[in-house]
């Protein structure tokens, strides 16, 4: 099982990044997401977390071995999650990928059905059966909890400070527990977050969001006027 690819990447196509490890050259299939955040990577040593799959051997058709690659984890289970809807496969899947996977989170999260039919393959039909499927899957995701990768950054926290698992339970609990919205409990965490302070569990952050949440504004400076 090949599960993390790193070389020089030769070549980067529409669909596909060509990565040189040693005297081997190696293809895995990309997102459009990914090849833009790789574009500017050509003939530098990256890294891929990849899928072993298996193309193809259904009614006698030849089976191909392929590789899929991803920029982070996140971004590989995400499409894990994302395949299991039905009709949705690796191709439709990748060819949809064209936002962050914390991006394609908050839509189904926010059950956006209008903006998910937008994605390349992915029409109205589509849209509505992974809302059905997924909107309480994607938490993690949609919190943007350690993204990574070439070009990429954390968008809540630096990687190790707060747990993916933190900061899902710390979601479900504003939302399951405390009666809010999707939206507002993301905002709440992320605000709790970009103090940039370690939580060892969800309690923790829970207290930090409501001590957030209770801090008065900051009050607004007004402008400097020039003396004549």
């Amino acid at each position: 099982m090949i599960t993390r690819l790193t070389g020089k990447l030769e070549i980067l196509s529409l669909e596909e990044a060509y990565l040189t490890v040693g005297p081997i050259q190696l293809a895995a299939l990309i997102s459009e997401e990914t090849r833009l955040r790789l574009q500017g990577h050509v003939g530098e040593e990256v890294t891929l977390y990849t899928i072993f799959d298996i193309e193809g051997g259904v009614g006698g058709s030849r089976m191909s071995p392929r590789l899929i690659g991803f920029q982070s984890p996140v971004d590989r289970e995400f499409f894990e999650i994302f395949t299991s809807v039905d009709g949705v496969g690796v191709r439709k899947a990748l060819r949809a990928m064209t936002r962050s996977v914390r991006d394609l989170s908050r839509m189904i999260q926010d059950q956006d059905v209008k903006g998910l039919s937008t994605l390349p393959g992915i029409g109205e039909a589509f849209a509505e059966r992974i809302v059905a499927k997924l909107r309480r899957k994607v938490a993690r995701f949609a919190l943007g909890a350690e993204e990574g990768g070439i070009g990429g950054k954390s968008s809540t926290a630096k990687p190790g400070l707060v747990s993916a698992d933190v900061i899902e339970d710390a979601f479900r609990a504003l939302v399951s527990s405390f009666g809010h919205s999707d939206a507002d409990a993301r905002r709440m965490i992320d605000m709790a977050l970009a103090e940039e302070r370690p939580f060892a569990d969800a309690a923790e952050l829970l207290s930090a969001v409501y001590q957030t949440e209770s801090k008065p504004a900051a009050p607004k400076k007004s402008p400097k006027t020039r003396k004549s």
